[in-house]
Protein backbone atom coordinates (compact mmCIF):
# COMPACT_ATOMS: atom_id res chain seq x y z
CA UNK A 1 0.00 0.00 0.00
CA UNK A 2 1.35 3.48 -0.87
CA UNK A 3 2.20 5.68 2.12
CA UNK A 4 2.25 9.28 3.07
CA UNK A 5 4.77 11.08 4.86
CA UNK A 6 2.93 13.94 6.54
CA UNK A 7 6.42 15.80 7.50
CA UNK A 8 7.53 15.81 3.85
CA UNK A 9 3.55 15.83 2.22
CA UNK A 10 4.42 13.04 0.38
CA UNK A 11 1.73 10.50 -1.24
CA UNK A 12 2.93 7.40 -2.59
CA UNK A 13 0.29 5.63 -4.05
CA UNK A 14 -0.16 2.21 -5.62
CA UNK A 15 -2.46 2.14 -9.24
CA UNK A 16 -2.94 -1.62 -10.30
CA UNK A 17 -4.38 -2.64 -13.94
CA UNK A 18 -5.91 -5.72 -13.10
CA UNK A 19 -8.41 -7.73 -15.93
CA UNK A 20 -7.78 -11.21 -18.52
CA UNK A 21 -4.69 -11.73 -20.38
CA UNK A 22 -4.06 -10.24 -23.77
CA UNK A 23 -7.04 -7.95 -22.82
CA UNK A 24 -5.02 -3.96 -23.08
CA UNK A 25 -3.29 -4.12 -19.35
CA UNK A 26 0.48 -3.76 -20.67
CA UNK A 27 -0.78 -1.87 -23.93
CA UNK A 28 -2.22 0.67 -21.93
CA UNK A 29 0.70 1.50 -19.91
CA UNK A 30 2.83 1.79 -22.33
CA UNK A 31 0.66 4.65 -23.33
CA UNK A 32 0.51 6.07 -19.87
CA UNK A 33 4.63 5.97 -20.59
CA UNK A 34 4.46 7.08 -23.90
CA UNK A 35 2.87 10.56 -22.77
CA UNK A 36 4.46 10.49 -19.60
CA UNK A 37 7.98 9.79 -20.60
CA UNK A 38 8.35 10.68 -24.24
CA UNK A 39 12.18 10.47 -24.16
CA UNK A 40 12.22 7.22 -22.00
CA UNK A 41 13.82 9.29 -19.02
CA UNK A 42 11.85 6.81 -16.68
CA UNK A 43 11.75 3.02 -18.04
CA UNK A 44 8.94 0.98 -18.18
CA UNK A 45 9.81 -1.90 -16.80
CA UNK A 46 8.25 -5.49 -18.41
CA UNK A 47 8.92 -8.75 -17.94
CA UNK A 48 7.56 -11.15 -20.40
CA UNK A 49 6.60 -14.20 -21.59
CA UNK A 50 7.30 -15.69 -25.49
CA UNK A 51 4.06 -14.48 -26.23
CA UNK A 52 4.69 -11.09 -25.40
CA UNK A 53 2.42 -11.22 -22.40
CA UNK A 54 3.05 -10.07 -19.03
CA UNK A 55 4.93 -12.78 -16.60
CA UNK A 56 5.39 -11.03 -13.53
CA UNK A 57 4.16 -7.19 -14.05
CA UNK A 58 5.10 -3.65 -15.23
CA UNK A 59 6.20 -1.27 -13.50
CA UNK A 60 5.87 2.51 -13.71
CA UNK A 61 7.18 5.13 -11.57
CA UNK A 62 5.33 8.50 -12.15
CA UNK A 63 6.76 11.43 -10.46
CA UNK A 64 3.93 14.64 -10.73
CA UNK A 65 5.91 16.83 -8.53
CA UNK A 66 4.42 19.29 -6.46
CA UNK A 67 0.37 19.61 -6.70
CA UNK A 68 -1.51 21.59 -4.41
CA UNK A 69 1.50 21.49 -1.29
CA UNK A 70 1.82 17.54 -2.24
CA UNK A 71 4.64 16.05 -3.40
CA UNK A 72 2.69 12.76 -6.04
CA UNK A 73 4.38 9.71 -6.53
CA UNK A 74 1.91 7.34 -8.01
CA UNK A 75 3.18 3.64 -8.96
CA UNK A 76 1.76 1.83 -12.00
CA UNK A 77 1.64 -1.69 -12.00
CA UNK A 78 -0.31 -4.56 -14.14
CA UNK A 79 -0.69 -8.20 -13.42
CA UNK A 80 -0.47 -11.45 -15.20
CA UNK A 81 -3.91 -11.98 -16.57
CA UNK A 82 -3.38 -15.70 -17.57
CA UNK A 83 -5.34 -18.17 -14.95
CA UNK A 84 -1.79 -19.84 -14.20
CA UNK A 85 -0.37 -17.10 -12.88
CA UNK A 86 -2.96 -16.66 -10.14
CA UNK A 87 -0.64 -16.52 -7.10
CA UNK A 88 1.39 -13.55 -8.78
CA UNK A 89 -1.94 -11.67 -9.36
CA UNK A 90 -2.47 -11.94 -5.35
CA UNK A 91 0.80 -10.21 -4.87
CA UNK A 92 1.07 -7.44 -7.32
CA UNK A 93 -2.49 -6.58 -6.16
CA UNK A 94 -1.59 -6.45 -2.73
CA UNK A 95 -1.79 -3.22 -1.19
CA UNK A 96 -2.99 -1.17 -3.96
CA UNK A 97 -4.32 1.83 -3.69
CA UNK A 98 -6.86 2.12 -6.64
CA UNK A 99 -7.54 -0.14 -9.01
CA UNK A 100 -8.15 -0.59 -13.18
CA UNK A 101 -10.32 -3.18 -14.60
CA UNK A 102 -9.84 -3.65 -17.94
CA UNK A 103 -12.21 -5.88 -19.87
CA UNK A 104 -12.03 -7.07 -23.09
CA UNK A 105 -15.25 -6.23 -24.85
CA UNK A 106 -15.23 -9.04 -27.43
CA UNK A 107 -18.34 -11.15 -26.96
CA UNK A 108 -16.37 -13.86 -26.89
CA UNK A 109 -14.71 -13.26 -23.46
CA UNK A 110 -17.02 -12.13 -21.71
CA UNK A 111 -16.76 -15.38 -19.61
CA UNK A 112 -12.75 -14.90 -18.78
CA UNK A 113 -13.91 -11.06 -18.27
CA UNK A 114 -15.99 -12.66 -15.63
CA UNK A 115 -13.85 -15.01 -13.84
CA UNK A 116 -11.05 -12.61 -13.99
CA UNK A 117 -13.48 -10.00 -11.78
CA UNK A 118 -14.05 -12.63 -9.11
CA UNK A 119 -10.16 -13.39 -9.20
CA UNK A 120 -10.18 -9.66 -8.03
CA UNK A 121 -12.76 -9.96 -5.21
CA UNK A 122 -11.00 -12.72 -4.03
CA UNK A 123 -7.62 -11.37 -3.92
CA UNK A 124 -9.02 -7.85 -2.47
CA UNK A 125 -10.76 -9.95 0.82
CA UNK A 126 -7.42 -9.90 2.22
CA UNK A 127 -7.69 -5.96 1.80
CA UNK A 128 -10.81 -5.80 4.03
CA UNK A 129 -11.48 -2.84 6.52
CA UNK A 130 -10.03 -0.30 3.22
CA UNK A 131 -11.56 1.76 0.90
CA UNK A 132 -10.20 1.53 -2.66
CA UNK A 133 -11.25 3.66 -5.75
CA UNK A 134 -12.22 1.01 -8.82
CA UNK A 135 -12.33 2.47 -12.19
CA UNK A 136 -13.36 0.36 -15.28
CA UNK A 137 -11.85 0.21 -18.91
CA UNK A 138 -13.57 -1.35 -21.85
CA UNK A 139 -11.14 -1.82 -24.29
CA UNK A 140 -10.81 -2.62 -27.78
CA UNK A 141 -13.76 -0.95 -29.07
CA UNK A 142 -12.77 -0.86 -32.48
CA UNK A 143 -13.27 -4.61 -32.80
CA UNK A 144 -16.37 -5.78 -34.42
CA UNK A 145 -17.97 -8.71 -32.16
CA UNK A 146 -17.49 -6.47 -28.70
CA UNK A 147 -20.60 -6.07 -26.49
CA UNK A 148 -22.33 -2.84 -26.19
CA UNK A 149 -21.27 -0.54 -23.55
CA UNK A 150 -24.61 -0.80 -21.98
CA UNK A 151 -24.38 -4.94 -21.60
CA UNK A 152 -20.72 -4.25 -20.49
CA UNK A 153 -22.43 -1.96 -17.37
CA UNK A 154 -24.42 -4.45 -16.28
CA UNK A 155 -21.77 -7.09 -15.99
CA UNK A 156 -19.13 -5.04 -15.20
CA UNK A 157 -20.18 -1.56 -13.07
CA UNK A 158 -21.88 -2.77 -10.04
CA UNK A 159 -21.68 -0.18 -8.15
CA UNK A 160 -22.90 3.84 -8.82
CA UNK A 161 -19.34 4.99 -7.92
CA UNK A 162 -17.70 3.21 -10.66
CA UNK A 163 -17.24 4.95 -13.62
CA UNK A 164 -16.36 3.38 -17.37
CA UNK A 165 -14.29 4.47 -20.21
CA UNK A 166 -14.18 3.05 -23.04
CA UNK A 167 -10.59 2.46 -25.17
CA UNK A 168 -8.98 1.38 -27.92
CA UNK A 169 -5.22 0.82 -26.39
CA UNK A 170 -3.61 -0.18 -29.17
CA UNK A 171 -4.09 3.54 -30.55
CA UNK A 172 -4.33 5.80 -27.22
CA UNK A 173 -7.96 6.54 -27.29
CA UNK A 174 -9.43 6.79 -23.77
CA UNK A 175 -6.16 5.47 -22.25
CA UNK A 176 -4.98 8.51 -20.45
CA UNK A 177 -8.85 9.37 -19.97
CA UNK A 178 -8.78 6.53 -17.90
CA UNK A 179 -5.50 7.13 -16.07
CA UNK A 180 -6.27 10.73 -15.14
CA UNK A 181 -9.65 9.68 -13.39
CA UNK A 182 -7.94 6.85 -11.24
CA UNK A 183 -4.89 8.76 -10.56
CA UNK A 184 -7.25 11.47 -9.43
CA UNK A 185 -9.68 9.29 -7.24
CA UNK A 186 -6.68 7.65 -5.79
CA UNK A 187 -5.07 10.76 -4.34
CA UNK A 188 -8.42 12.24 -3.41
CA UNK A 189 -9.11 9.20 -1.35
CA UNK A 190 -5.87 9.18 0.37
CA UNK A 191 -5.81 12.60 1.42
CA UNK A 192 -9.40 11.88 2.54
CA UNK A 193 -9.03 8.70 4.43
CA UNK A 194 -5.55 10.27 6.25
CA UNK A 195 -7.46 13.40 7.33
CA UNK A 196 -5.17 15.80 5.29
CA UNK A 197 -7.54 18.10 4.33
CA UNK A 198 -6.97 21.34 6.40
CA UNK A 199 -7.17 25.17 5.90
CA UNK A 200 -7.84 25.50 2.20
CA UNK A 201 -6.30 22.49 1.08
CA UNK A 202 -8.98 19.79 0.09
CA UNK A 203 -8.82 16.39 -1.36
CA UNK A 204 -11.33 17.78 -3.73
CA UNK A 205 -8.37 20.13 -4.99
CA UNK A 206 -5.48 17.97 -4.61
CA UNK A 207 -7.09 15.53 -6.78
CA UNK A 208 -8.34 18.58 -9.70
CA UNK A 209 -4.36 19.76 -9.33
CA UNK A 210 -3.54 16.25 -9.97
CA UNK A 211 -5.71 15.69 -13.18
CA UNK A 212 -4.87 20.00 -14.18
CA UNK A 213 -1.24 18.11 -14.06
CA UNK A 214 -1.28 15.07 -15.90
CA UNK A 215 -3.52 16.72 -18.84
CA UNK A 216 -0.93 19.84 -18.76
CA UNK A 217 2.00 17.35 -19.66
CA UNK A 218 -0.45 15.71 -21.77
CA UNK A 219 -0.89 18.56 -24.12
CA UNK A 220 2.91 19.12 -24.09
CA UNK A 221 3.47 16.06 -25.56
CA UNK A 222 1.40 16.53 -28.01
CA UNK A 223 2.77 19.69 -29.06
CA UNK A 224 6.41 18.30 -29.48
CA UNK A 225 5.51 14.99 -30.52
CA UNK A 226 2.55 15.20 -32.89
CA UNK A 227 3.06 11.69 -33.37
CA UNK A 228 1.74 10.91 -30.26
CA UNK A 229 -2.60 9.51 -31.23
CA UNK A 230 -3.92 11.04 -28.07
CA UNK A 231 -7.80 12.29 -28.51
CA UNK A 232 -8.26 14.09 -25.60
CA UNK A 233 -12.47 13.87 -24.26
CA UNK A 234 -14.29 15.70 -22.38
CA UNK A 235 -12.50 14.94 -18.55
CA UNK A 236 -14.92 13.19 -16.55
CA UNK A 237 -16.16 15.04 -13.34
CA UNK A 238 -14.63 13.34 -10.08
CA UNK A 239 -17.31 12.53 -7.69
CA UNK A 240 -15.03 13.16 -4.44
CA UNK A 241 -17.49 12.07 -2.04
CA UNK A 242 -18.67 8.54 -3.53
CA UNK A 243 -15.66 7.86 -5.39
CA UNK A 244 -13.92 4.99 -3.56
CA UNK A 245 -15.65 1.71 -2.82
CA UNK A 246 -15.52 -0.48 0.07
CA UNK A 247 -13.05 -3.34 -0.88
CA UNK A 248 -15.49 -5.73 1.10
CA UNK A 249 -18.14 -4.24 -1.17
CA UNK A 250 -16.34 -5.19 -4.17
CA UNK A 251 -15.42 -8.56 -2.75
CA UNK A 252 -19.31 -9.31 -2.27
CA UNK A 253 -20.98 -7.55 -5.22
CA UNK A 254 -23.40 -9.82 -6.86
CA UNK A 255 -21.30 -11.44 -10.16
CA UNK A 256 -23.76 -12.14 -12.65
CA UNK A 257 -22.98 -15.14 -14.84
CA UNK A 258 -22.87 -15.28 -18.70
CA UNK A 259 -26.23 -13.74 -20.52
CA UNK A 260 -27.43 -12.62 -17.40
CA UNK A 261 -27.46 -8.81 -16.91
CA UNK A 262 -27.93 -7.33 -12.99
CA UNK A 263 -30.80 -4.93 -12.99
CA UNK A 264 -30.40 -1.17 -11.31
CA UNK A 265 -31.73 -2.57 -7.70
CA UNK A 266 -29.61 -5.55 -8.10
CA UNK A 267 -26.55 -3.41 -8.67
CA UNK A 268 -27.20 -1.35 -5.28
CA UNK A 269 -24.79 -1.94 -2.76
CA UNK A 270 -25.15 -0.84 0.81
CA UNK A 271 -22.18 0.26 2.20
CA UNK A 272 -22.77 0.42 5.72
CA UNK A 273 -24.50 -2.87 6.48
CA UNK A 274 -22.20 -5.16 8.43
CA UNK A 275 -20.10 -7.55 6.09
CA UNK A 276 -18.68 -11.01 8.23
CA UNK A 277 -15.19 -10.82 6.31
CA UNK A 278 -12.37 -12.98 7.86
CA UNK A 279 -9.71 -11.06 9.17
CA UNK A 280 -6.60 -11.14 6.68
CA UNK A 281 -3.99 -13.61 7.37
CA UNK A 282 -0.43 -13.94 6.71
CA UNK A 283 0.63 -16.90 5.02
CA UNK A 284 2.74 -18.91 7.49
CA UNK A 285 6.58 -19.69 6.56
CA UNK A 286 5.73 -23.47 6.56
CA UNK A 287 2.61 -23.29 4.83
CA UNK A 288 4.89 -21.23 2.07
CA UNK A 289 7.58 -24.04 1.89
CA UNK A 290 4.61 -26.93 1.48
CA UNK A 291 3.79 -25.64 -2.03
CA UNK A 292 5.06 -27.49 -5.04
CA UNK A 293 8.80 -26.23 -5.51
CA UNK A 294 8.31 -24.34 -8.92
CA UNK A 295 4.90 -22.11 -7.46
CA UNK A 296 7.11 -22.03 -4.58
CA UNK A 297 10.53 -20.47 -6.35
CA UNK A 298 7.54 -18.35 -8.41
CA UNK A 299 6.31 -16.87 -4.95
CA UNK A 300 9.86 -15.44 -4.04
CA UNK A 301 10.62 -14.50 -7.59
CA UNK A 302 7.57 -12.02 -7.69
CA UNK A 303 8.01 -10.80 -3.94
CA UNK A 304 11.88 -9.96 -4.56
CA UNK A 305 10.40 -8.40 -7.43
CA UNK A 306 8.10 -6.39 -6.54
CA UNK A 307 10.71 -5.47 -3.77
CA UNK A 308 13.23 -4.79 -6.60
CA UNK A 309 10.01 -2.65 -8.24
CA UNK A 310 9.70 -0.10 -4.67
CA UNK A 311 13.89 0.36 -5.10
CA UNK A 312 13.25 1.19 -8.38
CA UNK A 313 10.78 3.80 -7.56
CA UNK A 314 13.23 5.00 -4.60
CA UNK A 315 16.09 5.17 -6.43
CA UNK A 316 14.22 7.08 -9.80
CA UNK A 317 12.94 9.79 -6.81
CA UNK A 318 16.66 10.26 -5.99
CA UNK A 319 17.70 10.76 -9.35
CA UNK A 320 15.80 13.52 -9.61
CA UNK A 321 16.78 14.82 -6.74
CA UNK A 322 20.11 14.42 -7.46
CA UNK A 323 19.89 15.63 -10.96
CA UNK A 324 17.97 18.99 -9.53
CA UNK A 325 20.86 19.44 -6.84
CA UNK A 326 23.28 18.81 -9.95
CA UNK A 327 21.83 21.59 -11.85
CA UNK A 328 22.14 23.79 -8.83
CA UNK A 329 25.47 22.69 -8.24
CA UNK A 330 26.40 23.56 -11.89
CA UNK A 331 24.53 26.65 -12.66
CA UNK A 332 26.32 28.36 -9.18
CA UNK A 333 29.43 26.89 -10.49
CA UNK A 334 29.33 28.66 -14.45
CA UNK A 335 28.00 31.76 -12.58
CA UNK A 336 30.96 32.15 -10.39
CA UNK A 337 33.35 30.55 -13.20
CA UNK A 338 32.00 33.61 -15.39
CA UNK A 339 32.32 36.41 -12.60
CA UNK A 340 35.64 35.27 -11.90
CA UNK A 341 36.67 35.44 -16.06
CA UNK A 342 36.46 39.41 -15.87
CA UNK A 343 38.64 40.27 -13.20
CA UNK A 344 41.32 37.79 -14.93
CA UNK A 345 41.17 39.63 -18.24
CA UNK A 346 41.96 42.89 -16.72
CA UNK A 347 44.34 41.34 -14.87
CA UNK A 348 45.94 40.19 -17.99
CA UNK A 349 45.27 43.28 -19.98
CA UNK A 350 47.07 45.22 -17.54
CA UNK A 351 50.12 42.91 -17.13
CA UNK A 352 50.43 42.94 -21.45
CA UNK A 353 50.24 46.60 -21.51
CA UNK A 354 52.78 46.81 -18.85
CA UNK A 355 55.02 44.18 -20.71
CA UNK A 356 54.87 46.51 -23.87
CA UNK A 357 55.89 49.50 -22.52
CA UNK A 358 52.51 50.71 -23.38
CA UNK A 359 52.87 52.75 -19.45
CA UNK A 360 56.02 53.48 -19.87
CA UNK A 361 59.97 51.35 -19.62
CA UNK A 362 60.43 48.63 -17.28
CA UNK A 363 63.60 47.73 -16.32
CA UNK A 364 64.31 44.08 -16.70
CA UNK A 365 63.72 42.86 -13.15
CA UNK A 366 60.61 44.38 -13.30
CA UNK A 367 60.09 43.03 -17.01
CA UNK A 368 60.84 39.60 -15.46
CA UNK A 369 57.91 39.86 -13.11
CA UNK A 370 55.50 41.27 -15.26
CA UNK A 371 56.30 38.54 -17.55
CA UNK A 372 55.58 35.52 -15.27
CA UNK A 373 52.66 37.60 -14.27
CA UNK A 374 51.39 36.89 -17.55
CA UNK A 375 52.20 33.36 -17.70
CA UNK A 376 50.17 32.87 -14.65
CA UNK A 377 47.60 34.57 -15.82
CA UNK A 378 47.00 32.63 -19.22
CA UNK A 379 47.38 29.54 -16.94
CA UNK A 380 44.30 31.08 -14.66
CA UNK A 381 42.52 31.78 -18.26
CA UNK A 382 42.84 28.33 -19.05
CA UNK A 383 41.83 26.93 -15.86
CA UNK A 384 38.54 29.14 -16.10
CA UNK A 385 37.68 28.05 -19.46
CA UNK A 386 38.39 24.38 -18.74
CA UNK A 387 35.96 24.66 -16.21
CA UNK A 388 33.34 26.20 -18.39
CA UNK A 389 33.71 24.03 -21.29
CA UNK A 390 33.89 20.88 -18.86
CA UNK A 391 30.42 21.79 -17.47
CA UNK A 392 28.73 22.46 -21.05
CA UNK A 393 29.90 19.28 -22.48
CA UNK A 394 29.22 17.00 -19.16
CA UNK A 395 25.46 18.51 -17.80
CA UNK A 396 24.41 21.05 -20.96
CA UNK A 397 25.50 19.05 -24.35
CA UNK A 398 26.65 20.81 -27.19
CA UNK A 399 25.83 21.22 -30.53
CA UNK A 400 28.76 20.52 -33.21
CA UNK A 401 28.88 21.81 -36.07
CA UNK A 402 30.91 20.14 -38.34
CA UNK A 403 32.43 22.03 -41.48
CA UNK A 404 35.78 22.19 -43.28
CA UNK A 405 38.43 22.40 -41.15
CA UNK A 406 42.39 22.84 -41.89
CA UNK A 407 44.52 21.44 -38.89
CA UNK A 408 47.70 23.20 -40.03
CA UNK A 409 46.39 26.64 -39.52
CA UNK A 410 44.50 25.64 -36.25
CA UNK A 411 47.70 24.20 -34.88
CA UNK A 412 49.16 27.60 -35.83
CA UNK A 413 46.73 29.45 -34.11
CA UNK A 414 46.90 26.66 -30.96
CA UNK A 415 50.88 27.80 -30.62
CA UNK A 416 50.44 31.37 -31.52
CA UNK A 417 48.07 31.98 -28.25
CA UNK A 418 50.37 29.79 -26.54
CA UNK A 419 53.61 31.70 -27.34
CA UNK A 420 54.14 32.44 -23.83
CA UNK A 421 54.59 29.51 -22.46
CA UNK A 422 56.38 27.98 -25.91
CA UNK A 423 59.01 30.57 -25.08
CA UNK A 424 59.20 30.36 -21.49
CA UNK A 425 61.14 26.51 -21.66
CA UNK A 426 63.55 24.77 -24.12
CA UNK A 427 61.29 23.82 -26.86
CA UNK A 428 61.52 22.60 -30.14
CA UNK A 429 58.37 21.61 -32.30
CA UNK A 430 57.79 19.72 -35.23
CA UNK A 431 54.18 20.16 -37.28
CA UNK A 432 54.05 18.02 -40.36
CA UNK A 433 51.95 19.07 -43.06
CA UNK A 434 48.07 18.42 -41.39
CA UNK A 435 44.93 17.58 -43.38
CA UNK A 436 41.16 19.74 -43.98
CA UNK A 437 38.68 17.53 -41.66
CA UNK A 438 34.84 17.51 -40.95
CA UNK A 439 35.24 18.59 -37.80
CA UNK A 440 34.02 21.33 -35.19
CA UNK A 441 36.58 24.34 -35.25
CA UNK A 442 35.69 25.40 -31.79
CA UNK A 443 35.68 21.65 -30.25
CA UNK A 444 39.11 20.75 -32.11
CA UNK A 445 40.73 23.93 -30.75
CA UNK A 446 40.01 22.95 -27.31
CA UNK A 447 41.54 19.29 -28.03
CA UNK A 448 44.94 20.75 -29.31
CA UNK A 449 44.99 23.52 -26.75
CA UNK A 450 44.64 21.13 -23.81
CA UNK A 451 47.51 18.36 -25.56
CA UNK A 452 49.85 20.52 -27.11
CA UNK A 453 49.43 21.94 -23.55
CA UNK A 454 49.92 18.86 -21.55
CA UNK A 455 53.28 18.72 -23.62
CA UNK A 456 54.37 22.08 -22.15
CA UNK A 457 52.77 21.49 -18.63
CA UNK A 458 54.53 18.22 -18.27
CA UNK A 459 57.87 18.01 -19.47
CA UNK A 460 61.21 17.55 -18.07
CA UNK A 461 63.42 20.00 -16.37
CA UNK A 462 66.65 20.47 -17.57
CA UNK A 463 65.71 18.25 -20.59
CA UNK A 464 65.01 20.10 -24.14
CA UNK A 465 61.55 19.50 -24.75
CA UNK A 466 61.16 17.68 -28.16
CA UNK A 467 57.47 17.57 -29.86
CA UNK A 468 56.62 16.19 -33.04
CA UNK A 469 52.97 16.48 -34.83
CA UNK A 470 51.68 14.32 -38.04
CA UNK A 471 48.76 12.39 -39.40
CA UNK A 472 47.91 9.34 -40.90
CA UNK A 473 44.91 8.25 -43.52
CA UNK A 474 43.06 5.08 -42.27
CA UNK A 475 40.80 4.98 -44.77
CA UNK A 476 37.18 5.95 -43.11
CA UNK A 477 39.35 8.16 -40.81
CA UNK A 478 42.14 10.44 -39.82
CA UNK A 479 44.94 9.41 -37.04
CA UNK A 480 46.39 12.44 -35.52
CA UNK A 481 49.32 12.05 -33.54
CA UNK A 482 51.23 14.27 -31.08
CA UNK A 483 54.28 13.20 -29.77
CA UNK A 484 56.52 14.57 -26.65
CA UNK A 485 59.41 13.45 -24.49
CA UNK A 486 58.16 14.76 -21.28
CA UNK A 487 57.32 13.01 -17.82
CA UNK A 488 55.64 9.65 -19.63
CA UNK A 489 52.52 8.58 -17.48
CA UNK A 490 52.70 5.72 -14.89
CA UNK A 491 51.30 2.15 -16.25
CA UNK A 492 48.45 2.07 -12.28
CA UNK A 493 47.43 5.81 -13.70
CA UNK A 494 46.22 4.88 -17.46
CA UNK A 495 42.79 3.43 -16.81
CA UNK A 496 41.69 6.50 -15.03
CA UNK A 497 43.05 9.78 -17.23
CA UNK A 498 40.40 10.21 -19.15
CA UNK A 499 38.14 11.55 -15.86
CA UNK A 500 37.35 14.63 -14.88
CA UNK A 501 39.80 15.59 -11.87
CA UNK A 502 42.13 12.53 -12.55
CA UNK A 503 46.08 13.09 -12.82
CA UNK A 504 49.22 11.19 -13.09
CA UNK A 505 50.48 10.39 -9.58
CA UNK A 506 54.10 11.42 -10.83
CA UNK A 507 52.58 15.13 -11.41
CA UNK A 508 53.17 16.60 -8.15
CA UNK A 509 54.27 19.68 -7.78
CA UNK A 510 52.77 20.41 -10.91
CA UNK A 511 49.92 22.59 -11.33
CA UNK A 512 47.06 21.23 -12.83
CA UNK A 513 43.37 20.54 -12.52
CA UNK A 514 42.82 16.76 -14.86
CA UNK A 515 40.32 18.66 -16.65
CA UNK A 516 41.81 18.45 -20.10
CA UNK A 517 42.30 15.29 -20.99
CA UNK A 518 38.52 14.46 -19.71
CA UNK A 519 37.36 17.47 -22.41
CA UNK A 520 39.68 15.99 -25.17
CA UNK A 521 37.98 12.49 -24.88
CA UNK A 522 34.07 14.27 -24.59
CA UNK A 523 34.98 16.24 -27.69
CA UNK A 524 36.44 13.24 -29.82
CA UNK A 525 33.16 10.80 -28.88
CA UNK A 526 30.86 13.79 -29.80
CA UNK A 527 32.76 13.62 -33.36
CA UNK A 528 31.85 10.16 -33.40
CA UNK A 529 35.75 9.07 -32.32
CA UNK A 530 37.81 8.52 -29.96
CA UNK A 531 41.48 9.41 -28.52
CA UNK A 532 44.18 6.73 -27.27
CA UNK A 533 47.76 7.48 -26.12
CA UNK A 534 51.09 5.37 -25.38
CA UNK A 535 53.66 5.87 -22.77
CA UNK A 536 56.39 4.89 -20.89
CA UNK A 537 57.12 6.45 -17.41
CA UNK A 538 60.31 8.96 -18.00
CA UNK A 539 59.94 8.50 -21.54
CA UNK A 540 57.10 10.54 -22.99
CA UNK A 541 54.04 10.05 -24.76
CA UNK A 542 51.51 10.07 -27.86
CA UNK A 543 48.32 10.57 -27.78
CA UNK A 544 46.57 9.59 -30.93
CA UNK A 545 43.14 11.36 -32.03
CA UNK A 546 40.62 9.47 -34.16
CA UNK A 547 38.47 11.55 -36.08
CA UNK A 548 35.98 10.20 -38.40
CA UNK A 549 35.89 11.56 -42.14
CA UNK A 550 32.07 11.58 -42.11
CA UNK A 551 31.60 12.94 -38.34
CA UNK A 552 28.43 12.07 -36.55
CA UNK A 553 27.58 13.69 -33.41
CA UNK A 554 27.29 11.32 -30.72
CA UNK A 555 24.24 11.52 -27.95
CA UNK A 556 24.56 13.47 -25.31
CA UNK A 557 24.73 11.50 -21.69
CA UNK A 558 25.60 12.98 -18.25
CA UNK A 559 25.95 9.36 -17.13
CA UNK A 560 28.52 8.59 -19.26
CA UNK A 561 31.62 9.32 -16.73
CA UNK A 562 29.84 7.98 -13.83
CA UNK A 563 29.53 4.60 -15.86
CA UNK A 564 33.13 5.00 -16.98
CA UNK A 565 33.77 4.92 -12.99
CA UNK A 566 31.62 2.14 -12.27
CA UNK A 567 33.19 0.30 -15.35
CA UNK A 568 29.79 0.00 -16.92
Amino acid sequence: MGFINVADRTINAKLVYYGVGMGGKTTSLQRVHGILCPRNEVHLVSINTEEESTLLFDFLPVNLGSVAGFKIRIQGFTVPGQPKYRQMRKYVLAGADAVVFVVDSQASRLQENLESLQSMRDNLRAESGREIPVVVQYNKRDLKDVLSERELDGYFRFADAVEAFPSVATEGSGVFETFVHAAGLLVANKVRQLGLSRGDINAEQVASGVCEKLWEICDQVRRDHCEVPLDRLPQTQLRIADSAVSIAAVALAPLPKEGEVLTDAELEIDLDRELDLPDPVALPVKAVQALPVEEYLLDRTVQSNLELAQRYGELDEHKNLLERKVGELVTAAQNTVHDLNRPVTAVRLMLSSLDKGYLGALSENVRQAVQNGLQAMQQMDRLIHDLMDSSRLDHDGVELRFQPVDLTLLMAQVMSSMRYEIESRDTQIRIEPLPVVQADEWALTKVFANLLGNTLQYSVKGRLLCVQVWAEDLGDEWQICIRDNGIGIPAKDRARLFRRFERGSNTGGISGNGLGLHIVKEIAQGHGGRVRFDSVEGTGTTFVLHLPKVPKQAPHSMLSDTAERADL
